[in-house]
């Protein structure tokens, strides 16, 4: 799959998640390591973060190409919420994710889990 990075985000994801190798595409719905304070049935597909790594763990083994040249991987489990169009802008602030059929976070996090 494919995923339109604007350059506003890419800057935005370098100053907050400094010194990342990769970064994952990942929900923060309770469902994996990296979620924090989030969880419950009410935000399964609706709450996403970008989280900055040293190496990706073996789950998050999609490789989403995308026009900034980064490696951005996500799991077999979040690409079921992701349709054509995939794309990661930053405004009002915030990190926004999108495809061509809706807004799925118009708040995406980011998580700074270099060299943890």
């Amino acid at each position: 799959m494919k995923l339109t990075i604007t350059d506003d985000a890419m800057a935005y994801m370098k100053k907050r998640l400094a010194g990342a190798n990769a970064y994952l595409l990942a929900a923060n719905d309770g469902s994996n390591n990296f979620s924090e304070g989030a969880g419950g049935a009410c935000t399964v597909g609706d709450a996403f973060q970008v989280v900055g790594v040293s190496k990706a763990p073996s789950d998050y083994d999609v490789k989403l190409e995308n026009n900034q040249d980064a490696d951005v991987l996500t799991s077999k489990n979040d690409m079921t919420f992701f349709g054509p169009g995939l794309k990661l802008d930053f405004k009002n602030n915030f990190l926004q994710l999108k495809d061509d059929g809706e807004m799925i976070d118009g708040q995406v996090t980011t998580n700074n889990q270099v060299d943890k």
